[in-house]
């Protein structure tokens, strides 16, 4: 897996990278393959901005949030594409075992 940072405005930490790859290997965990993760890190005045985007099984999710706090910001997003993901999953599943008309 493939997982690209940007920093804008932010001063890069290995912390905040190790608690970003906990939360989308988490989010990987429902998947048979993803491919790639872009994770971009924003700050304007007091505002924290994060975006997430994961490519996998051929489909790609997006959240981005804002707090005050970067790892809150994080955590927010990461509920956001975990929803996403489990209603996607929902809806594929349904159509999968629907039954036939006779």
């Amino acid at each position: 897996m493939d997982i690209s940072y940007h920093w804008h405005n932010v001063e890069q930490s290995d912390a905040i990278e190790d608690y970003t790859n906990k939360k989308i290997q988490k989010l990987a965990d429902h998947f048979s393959s993803l491919m790639s993760a872009v994770v971009r890190f924003k700050v304007e005045k007091l505002d924290q901005f994060v975006e997430l985007a994961i490519d996998a099984d051929g489909h790609q999710f997006i959240a981005s949030e804002r707090d005050h706090d970067l790892y809150a910001a994080i955590d927010l997003a990461e509920e956001k594409l975990e929803k996403q993901i489990r209603r996607h999953k929902e809806k594929h599943l349904s159509k999968r075992h629907r039954p036939r008309n006779p």
